[in-house]
């Protein structure tokens, strides 16, 4: 597997356990806390859509993507 595949493989495989750890967090939440969780996400992707909800995707990671 060329290094450039590889590396989106290890990235992807992370990703994927953190958020399987981020579901689990999320889970054990009250449910008040969940339905807020779900309100602020609602709210980022209602306010703009996918873009909006993409462009605060790439701000958490810092990509500079807008």
């Amino acid at each position: 597997m060329p290094p450039e595949d590889q590396e989106f493989t290890d990235f992807m495989t992370e990703a994927t356990q953190k958020a399987m750890e981020l579901r689990q967090k999320y889970d054990k939440l009250s449910e008040n806390n969940k339905s807020k969780f779900l309100l602020y996400i609602e709210s980022m992707v209602r306010a703009g859509g996918t873009q909006a909800f993409m462009n605060q995707m790439n701000i958490l990671f810092d990509t500079g993507k807008r």
